[in-house]
């Protein structure tokens, strides 16, 4: 009996994740197979799930100049990129001094993006995308540098103002984004500032902040006080082994906070269309194809919408291992 009803919960639960599953990989599946289709297959009364003709029009309409662009040649490209990542990565592993090969690999990224543009002629969609890029970067170093510092003191500082700072952030978290957005606006427009990279950062910044604090806080009440007392003890400074006992054993927690930092970076609509008239991000640029009615206007925004999602499900496959450790140390216990 005992055997019986633990199968049927295993098989419950196995059920219930593959239907889970399948639910949000349909809107991908769909957007991805809309992307790849002709004009007539998109306005066909009857929905067209396969046997259609496959083309690459929407992506070149998106993202290129000459709309007869070779894609196998953009494909070559992305390959011998990604083969360089992928054997910098291998080399990485083995070497004692990770930090070289871990330069070597940003500047690879970096060339890639910078040599892209000199190659194959780009629409203003590809600014749009390296827009993207830096205000996520920028947002996740600045977010993970302040986080730290601040949850480390607020996980080891047991007093009332402790409690009462992180009872203030996690106020200024709860309150809806259209209550600060104008003063942002306003306050960037005095400074001269606004339709930059750089206010969408700030703004950025400062509205994701109170959660990296609440989240990496919780990390570091996970770190036992020993470890760094002893870091102490053996004659370093409370930098120095906050820097070589606790970091070190933060990485997980560390990664899976930036991750969800950069998602809502990445894919923050709000801030970007209000402080920015020109220097959009690629949501926001996406949106201006999603009001036409025309189906080639769909099948575009099909494209863009894939080519979006494609970089953050190869960053969250990269470091998922490490995700599921910093989840699992408790990270989202609050």
């Amino acid at each position: 009996m005992t055997q019986v009803r633990d199968y049927f919960k295993t098989f419950s639960v196995h059920t219930t994740l593959i239907l889970l599953i399948i639910v949000t990989s349909v809107p991908f599946y769909w957007a991805a197979q809309t992307s790849i289709k002709f004009t007539r297959d998109t306005i066909s009364s009857t929905p067209t799930l396969w046997g259609f003709e496959v083309t690459a029009d929407p992506y070149r309409k998106f993202w290129f100049v000459d709309e007869e662009q070779n894609m196998w040649a953009v494909g070559l490209y992305l390959l011998i990129v990604a083969v360089a990542v992928f054997v910098l990565s291998k080399v990485r592993k083995r070497l004692a001094t990770k930090w070289p090969a871990t330069v070597a690999i940003l500047v690879s990224l970096w060339a890639a993006l910078t040599i892209f543009p000199m190659v194959f002629e780009m629409n203003r969609e590809f600014d749009f995308f390296i827009n993207s890029i830096f205000v996520t970067v920028l947002t996740v170093l600045i977010s993970i540098s302040i986080g730290l510092l601040a949850g480390y003191g607020l996980a080891r500082y047991s007093g009332l103002s402790g409690a009462v700072i992180l009872i203030a952030a996690l106020a200024f978290r709860a309150l809806p984004r259209t209550a600060f957005v104008l003063p942002y606006f306003i306050v960037a427009k005095e400074l001269g500032i606004l339709d930059s990279r750089l206010v969408i950062v700030l703004a950025l910044v400062a509205v994701n902040q109170p959660f990296t604090i609440w989240m990496l806080r919780s990390f570091f009440m996970e770190v036992p006080r020993e470890i760094e007392e002893a870091a102490m003890m053996d004659g370093a400074t409370r930098l120095q082994a906050f820097r070589l006992a606790v970091i070190p054993i933060m990485w997980p927690g560390i990664i899976a906070t930036s991750l969800f930092t950069m998602l809502l970076a990445y894919n923050e609509f709000l801030f970007v269309r209000v402080l920015a008239v020109t220097e959009w991000t690629l949501p926001v640029a996406i949106s201006s194809l999603t009001g036409g009615d025309s189906a080639g206007t769909v099948t575009e925004a099909a494209a863009a919408s894939v080519s979006i999602t494609l970089p953050i499900i190869i960053v969250i496959m990269i470091f998922q291992k490490h995700l599921v450790k910093g989840l699992g140390a408790g990270a989202v216990k609050g």
